[in-house]
């Protein structure tokens, strides 16, 4: 009679739901996706997957609906279709699936869809009631979700890297285009929220909180990536209403108000956390756009024919979102509203901005106060510093991009460049140097002169350079970061040998009054501070830079004499301690300049020929001192082209090395 009732029910019509709760394995697909170089074309076969996969990827993780009656109904039956695929029901797993649809809030056949694989995943169980099958299984749930979002990702990073015309690179890019046509952006600033507000495990049922809001917060940060991608790489703007909800967003997560930040308690969580806050302040601040704001400036294009996304009415009321932002006093708030400030500043600086009432009534100043309040270039650092940054399936450089352009609007905004011992300068450095160090492109980008966005940075560079070689060892952290590459290292190399003039104190004659861009000329030979036995020659002139006290200026005197000599002056006088930072700083970039380009390994090793009246002017002035002569003649260049080559690191000399000549 059993089998008799059990031939009825295989005899019976599956029972229909809907075809949307099936996906094909988002693991599989992402695997194919992920062993596809970036820069090749996707093969045909993998293309059309992608393109059947459109609705799933349009809906992402909501495609896994919540429990439904008719699904649980459905389980009934023996037998289920789903579009075109069939399921036998197994009481066995039914039970199983009813479960981990409570426990996941996940629809009752999704739920025995995933139960089904996990079984055929792991044939070793024996137990299917257990709570290491359970188990199993929500890590599974987890791990097709976040492939989900991972293919999703991987379709945009093909279509940002991809830019030969084939045909598969026109599809892959029309698929991304076509998601963000039919709303992928808004769909998924909509999930973040849910995802970050909604707690779907039941505790009584399951201890898996830690675990859930680990597997979220991953969840969360592959959705920020994938917006990122969307706005850095122009798929879509961002308009004034995602800007605020993002901006609420960012709130929330600073102030703990949303429930998975209450719930991150395990060190994994609260690292997926901290990256989640840095994600939403790269996005905020790159849909301002001020890399369009800064272009505008240069070429003085007024407002309203500018391509500025926010009207003037939308400028207002975001405004007060982030004026709320200073209540919180929160440190990663602080970038995010000296960014606004600056965004508004240039707004100012645009022809005409007077015609336009509203922008005046904004007080930016405030905004710079209140920013600085917080410390925004410490927590800059801080996400520069961070490994999840650098570790980034996603494009590093794009966030660092975003980082370089709004340190760069800043200086345009408020004239950095002129606070020369205002700590913040020393913070901006800093940044600066972990943003282009290791980053050929940006830095060949830096190099660019028809590079706007890099210009105010280049005017910090040249303030820099106005102070060499009195200051040195900011100049030389600099151009140590912008010579990665092999012409950007010839650029430095270039930088330092026309740098004309010599800077040095002055002290003001008795009864004189000087001020800043006055011109003085020295009555008697001038001593070169660092730099033993060179002198300014009587009757230079010289321009003051700054007035240090009553009777002291610093001042940059016409003297013409090479960088590069100067430096190699400054290495061959050092005591060669281990504190002796300017040196250790001189000798990596000379290094990291060799390592790059062999040009300048030549022209150091030819240093007496390229400039042989300074060599010998100077050799002379110095008494023919034998270690700066076994500099100028070559020979420190021949032996650290000999330890670059035999260690491959960047400065490894030895003390004794430097001192004894060759």
């Amino acid at each position: 009679m059993a089998s008799a009732a059990a031939a009825i029910d295989q005899a019976a019509p599956p029972k229909p739901v809907e075809e949307s709760l099936w996906w094909d394995s988002f693991v599989t697909l992402f695997e194919e996706l992920d062993a596809a170089p970036l820069s090749s074309d996707l093969p045909n076969r993998l293309v059309e997957k992608l393109k059947n996969n459109h609705a799933w990827f349009l809906s992402s993780v909501s495609g896994f609906r919540p429990p439904s009656q008719v699904s649980k109904a459905a389980l009934d039956s023996p037998q289920i279709s789903i579009g075109s695929h069939r399921l036998s029901v197994k009481p066995e797993l039914k039970e199983v699936a009813l479960r981990v649809g409570s426990c996941l809030c996940l629809d009752e056949v999704q739920s025995y869809i995933l139960v089904d694989r996990s079984s055929v995943l792991d044939k070793s169980v024996a137990d299917f009631d257990g709570q290491e099958f359970l188990h199993l299984i929500v890590l599974q749930y987890f791990l097709e979700r976040q492939c989900l979002l991972k293919c999703i990702r991987r379709i945009f990073m093909h279509a940002l890297y991809i830019t030969n015309g084939s045909h598969s690179s026109d599809v892959i890019r029309g698929e991304a285009l076509r998601l963000i046509h039919d709303g992928l952006d808004k769909k998924l600033l909509t999930i973040s929220q849910d995802l970050l507000s909604f707690v779907s495990l039941d505790k009584k049922e399951v201890d898996f909180i830690t675990l859930w809001v680990e597997e979220t917060l991953i969840e969360d940060n592959l959705i920020l990536d994938i917006l990122f991608l969307c706005y850095y790489d122009s798929f879509c703007t961002c308009g004034s209403e995602q800007w605020k909800t993002l901006c609420l967003l960012f709130k929330e997560l600073l102030s703990g108000s949303d429930n998975i930040g209450k719930l991150a308690a395990s060190v994994e969580a609260k690292n997926s956390l901290s990256h989640a806050v840095a994600q939403l302040l790269l996005i905020l601040i790159e849909t301002l756009d001020l890399e369009n704001l800064l272009r505008m400036v240069h070429d003085e294009v007024p407002f309203r024919q500018g391509n500025i996304v926010f009207s003037l009415s939308e400028i207002q009321e975001i405004d007060g979102v982030v004026s709320s932002f200073s209540t919180l006093g929160l440190v990663e708030a602080g970038p995010l509203i000296l960014a606004w400030a600056t965004f508004l500043c240039l707004l100012l600086s645009l022809p005409k901005s007077k015609d336009y009432n509203l922008l005046p009534e904004i007080d930016h100043i405030a905004h710079v106060r209140q920013a600085f309040e917080l410390g925004p270039f410490n927590y800059v650092l801080e996400i520069l510093h961070m490994d999840s940054l650098r570790d980034l399936d996603g494009p590093v450089s794009g966030f660092l991009s975003i980082l370089r352009t709004f340190i760069s609007a800043f200086i345009a905004s408020y004239e950095v460049n002129h606070q020369i011992e205002d700590n913040n300068q020393f913070l901006v450095l800093d940044s600066l140097c972990l943003i282009y160090h290791g980053e050929e492109s940006l830095s060949t980008q830096f190099w660019d002169r028809e590079s706007f966005v890099d210009g105010p940075i280049r005017s910090l560079l040249y303030m820099l350079e106005s102070e060499f070689p009195f200051r040195t060892v900011k100049l030389l952290r600099l151009l140590s970061a912008l010579s990665e590459g092999k012409w950007s290292a010839e650029c430095v190399y270039n930088f330092l040998s026309k740098i004309s003039g010599v800077t040095s104190l002055f002290e003001i004659p008795h009864g004189s009054h000087v001020n800043v861009h006055d011109t003085v000329v020295t009555q008697h030979q001038l001593y070169v501070l660092g730099i033993e036995g060179l002198y300014i020659p009587i009757g230079s002139r010289g321009s003051v830079l700054r007035i240090v006290d009553s009777n002291l200026a610093l001042v940059r005197w016409e003297y013409k004499c090479s960088g590069v000599i100067l430096l190699l002056l400054r290495v061959a006088q050092s005591s060669f301690s281990v504190n002796n930072e300017e040196t250790c700083l001189a000798l990596n970039l000379f290094c990291r300049m060799m390592s790059f380009n062999m040009a300048v390994t030549s022209a150091l090793l030819n240093i007496e020929r390229l400039f042989p009246a300074q060599v010998d002017q100077i050799g002379g002035v110095v008494n023919k001192n034998t270690s700066v002569l076994w500099l100028l003649s070559g020979g420190f260049a021949r032996m650290l082209l000999a330890d670059c080559v035999e260690t491959g690191e960047d400065f490894s000399l030895t003390t004794s090395g430097m001192l004894d000549p060759l």
